[in-house]
């Protein structure tokens, strides 16, 4: 990579910021909820057209049971080796809309932030790579690497079909190297790259105890759905955060040394994480290395939502005839999601629920990618050109994604890639925003890491 060329990117760049945001607004105003199948087709039709507006070839691939997959290929004379890039354009619903303080699918930019569903979750990414590459086009001129761009439209229910896809369509996707969906900047503004993702079991408890809703009164004798819920509830987890289901723990692997190492490098700032959820303390009292340890390396089991009876203004005294509760559980290598799911419901047999009937919903299994890749060496030595600060590792990212579906079958090194967001982006949260600086910083830092790889 030639210095003059990476000032000449940076500088088309900042001259045309504007340019860049104005086509991240113009993808975020396209709703894309797949939960709901709220304009997901349309959106893929969208992204489509930008990618071919970049360079790319591209091509509407049919993902059966899914929407379609957006494909495209961009090969540059004389480049010998080929990167492909992982982004999705669904993203999740914007409820509550009365918690939104613009519209959530009118991108809105105020005090220096862009607010709208999907900036930081994952349209600002994809669109900024398009954005970089289109900037080293019209300044060096071609890409030293070609590229193979893959936006799946199902993440945010859970990559359903994409395991099946990928298996199918290896050749396909071949490649030597995989730019993930980016990393975020700390508190502090460091840029986080990680190398694993966290499994996700996602499940849904029904309990049915009448065929129609009943008047309150008669609850002395007729059985309560949400409270079958609660007892059942109450033998997951105890109050020290441990899941009490038999097994869960039986593959969980302790922090290896070179993990520990890894993360005693994180510098986690308690303090602001602390404001920035308002929250005083973090359970049970957690501080230093323990805390680290175990927001990485420790599965969970949380009650995402919790559905029975009346919900609406004012009193209706009934007793309703069902209840659902959706939890999900975050898993650790080597943890299985087909075995905690059997765990799971062997659990509420053993329990006296067997009334209860448990649906999975969503199950990612969990993914470790390796340090010493060159992809990895790229994206850290790059960020600190883009940012000023050197980057913070991370060994595995707290939350889930498909990652172990292209690491298993595909076999190339992974590596997250440019930081948009934040953790005060409220991604899944109303009033999702990213930064307007962070997100120009993205586009910068990927053109680095293509440049440069």
């Amino acid at each position: 990579m030639k210095q003059s060329h990476l000032e000449e990117v940076f500088n088309y760049v900042d001259k045309n910021a504007d340019i860049c945001l104005n086509q991240l607004k113009r993808l975020a105003a396209q709703p894309s909820v797949s939960a709901q199948n709220l304009g997901v087709k349309e959106c893929a039709d969208l992204v489509k057209e930008m990618m071919e507006a970049s360079g790319f070839k591209v091509r509407l691939l049919p993902v059966n049971g899914g929407p379609p997959v957006v494909f495209g290929e961009l090969w540059s004379e004389g480049a010998r080796e080929t990167i492909l890039m992982y982004s999705h354009y669904d993203v999740q619903p914007p409820e509550p809309l009365d918690e939104w303080s613009s519209e959530p699918f009118r991108p809105e930019v105020r005090d220096g932030r862009l607010y709208g569903r999907g900036v930081a979750d994952d349209k600002g990414i994809l669109v900024g790579r398009l954005m970089a590459i289109r900037a080293i086009k019209d300044t060096v001129g071609k890409l030293p690497v070609n590229l193979k761009f893959f936006v799946e439209g199902e993440e945010e229910i859970g990559s359903v079909h994409l395991h099946e896809f990928v298996g199918k369509n290896k050749e396909l996707l071949k490649a030597d190297a995989c730019l993930w969906e980016g990393g975020q900047r700390d508190p502090k503004g460091r840029p986080a790259i990680y190398l694993g993702m966290k499994g996700l079991l996602y499940v849904e408890l029904r309990s049915k105890t009448a065929s129609v809703d009943q008047h309150s009164s008669l609850a002395p004798i007729l059985p309560n759905p949400a409270w079958r819920l609660i007892w059942a509830l109450n033998t997951f987890k105890d109050q020290n955060e441990r899941v009490l289901v038999d097994g869960f723990y039986d593959h969980v692997l302790k922090p290896s040394k070179k993990d520990l190492k890894m993360l005693q490098k994180i510098p986690l700032e308690e303090k602001d994480y602390r404001d920035t959820f308002g929250v005083r303390s973090f359970l049970r009292g957690l501080r230093g290395m323990e805390l680290k340890k175990t927001l990485y390396f420790t599965p969970t089991c949380t009650i995402c939502g919790f559905d029975s009876g009346y919900k609406g203004p004012g009193a209706k005294t009934v007793n309703p005839k069902e209840a659902r509760v959706k939890i999900d559980f975050r898993l650790v290598p080597e943890q299985r999601t087909g075995d905690i799911f059997a765990k799971v419901k062997r659990h509420l047999v053993k329990q006296n629920f067997s009334d209860i009937e448990a649906v999975k919903i969503d199950a990612e299994e969990p993914a470790r990618a390796p340090l010493d890749s060159k992809i990895v060496r790229v994206t850290v030595d790059t960020a600190k050109l883009v940012y000023h600060l050197k980057a913070v590792i991370e060994p595995i990212l707290y939350a889930s994604g498909p990652m172990a579906s292209f690491l298993n079958e595909l076999k190339f090194p992974i590596s997250s890639g440019e930081c948009i967001a934040r953790p005060d982006s409220k991604i899944h949260a109303p009033n999702e925003n990213i930064r307007v600086e962070d997100y120009i910083l993205g586009i910068k830092h990927i053109a680095a890491i293509l440049l440069s790889y």
